[in-house]
């Protein structure tokens, strides 16, 4: 019998999971080339890629990363939607044309 390449037996592909950590694996030397908050913003998106592996199981892409970009995408969404507070309106004139608050993006 063929083995995958994960070495199981009677598997073809890698499970979504294990593809998603080869992925990450791949992008190690970027992670250490970033500064210690960076990394922990690079370990939070990829938290939520693997949050949503469900999901990109069912998107059955050839090429993961796509799929791992999407799922942190939703992510990202999903927190500045929670996340996102307007602000009370302005009422002095000079304050209407200053830009909006970013929303904030905790995780």
């Amino acid at each position: 019998m063929a083995r995958a390449a994960g070495g199981a037996m009677g598997r073809t592909l890698p499970t979504i999971v294990r593809a998603l950590d080869a992925e990450r694996e791949d992008w190690r030397h970027f992670r250490r080339a970033l500064r210690k908050e960076d990394q922990e913003a690079f370990d939070a998106l990829w938290r939520l890629a693997r949050r949503h592996a469900a999901p990109s199981a069912m998107a059955s892409r050839a090429v993961v990363l796509e799929t791992v970009f999407m799922s942190m995408l939703v992510g990202l969404m999903r927190a500045m939607i929670e996340n996102h507070r307007l602000p009370p309106a302005p009422t002095e004139p000079e304050a209407l044309d200053a830009p909006p608050e970013p929303p904030r993006l905790d995780f």
